[in-house]
């Protein structure tokens, strides 16, 4: 079988990030002339109505808030690089508690993988769960090395940005009310027509002429999928296993409240597992999956090196 354009949940993504996608494969569509002079009635009106799409979006966009948000993550990105030299600074200490305080906060900084750059929405829900952490069950290690100051601003710029982007959704909401919405639906229906025609013809004719651009298609989808999706669903899932982990601590016979999601997650065979700190020490771990309105307990080890892994 012909390899082909995958699938993606196109209404999941949010505004700009949908936007960007769009954008990205009609001018892959439109620079790559086997492609193009094949289907070009469908990359032209994938073209028409990612253009009409950007309109209503640049409408929606204006606002003064987007100067907040850019301030707030402007400084909430020094803070957390301040915080996270202080701690590096710590690991170099000579065996002490400050050493060890040290170590653990780097793991945990190593577990949620935050990097400044990445898409905005993912990074302040990142962040807000990061410094739940560092507020909660390792404020100890944190107020030992004296790194508080930059957790609290870290916490307040955050803040900013949250509310600040949650305003700003509001505010776009009430602007030409369902026109950005239709123009997304122009475009999925032009986008699924473009990827109809070429998997069809991949399928005939042989994916040679069309298999740099399926493939250029699959690696966008497959990062939106990593980098956009899972935040939507991430929250979710943290509501839901707050309220099964006591439970499931109770079932363990552990301690209530020791048990915390550490964030991360794996599959096997379609099947969702959520990795779990006990005492917030990511060397003492359990696995479980979801079965049933029930957290059970699996037996899994992530790759050598990996959170939940081996050493």
């Amino acid at each position: 079988m012909a390899e082909e354009i995958g699938k993606i949940a196109l209404t999941a993504i949010n505004n700009g990030a949908h936007y960007n996608f769009m954008l990205a494969v009609v001018q892959k569509a439109k620079a790559d002339a086997k492609v193009y002079g094949k289907v070009k009635a469908q990359v032209d009106e994938l073209f028409a109505a990612v253009t009409k799409e950007n309109k209503e979006l640049v409408l929606s966009r204006k606002s003064e808030l987007s100067d907040i948000i850019s301030e707030a993550d402007r400084q909430r990105d020094a803070f957390f690089r301040g915080y996270r030299s202080g701690v590096k600074s710590f690991r170099a200490f000579p065996a002490s508690a400050q050493k060890t305080a040290a170590e653990k906060l780097w793991q945990h900084i190593v577990d949620y993988g935050i990097d400044p750059k990445m898409q905005l929405d993912r990074e302040t829900g990142l962040l807000t769960n990061f410094i739940e952490d560092l507020t909660g069950k390792l404020a100890s290690q944190v107020g030992l090395l004296g790194l508080r100051p930059f957790v609290d601003k870290m916490k307040m710029t955050n803040d900013q940005v949250r509310t600040a982007l949650t305003n700003r959704d509001t505010e776009h909401s009430a602007v030409i009310p369902g026109a950005l919405k239709a123009s997304r639906i122009k475009t999925d229906e032009a986008y699924l027509a473009l990827v109809k025609r070429v998997n069809a013809y991949a399928e005939i004719e042989g994916e040679g002429d069309y298999r740099i651009f399926i493939i250029y298609v699959n690696e966008q989808i497959k990062r939106f999928k990593q980098e956009v999706l899972p935040m939507k669903k991430k929250a979710a899932d943290k509501k839901l296993l707050a309220k099964l982990i006591p439970v499931f601590e109770t079932e363990q016979g552990l301690t209530a409240g020791s048990l915390s999601f550490s964030g991360h997650t794996a599959s096997i065979d379609g099947t969702i597992l959520y990795l779990f700190y006990i005492d917030g020490n990511s060397l003492n771990f359990i696995w479980a999956k979801i079965d049933r309105d029930k957290l059970v307990k699996v037996n899994y080890l992530a790759g050598p090196g990996e959170p939940g892994g081996v050493n």
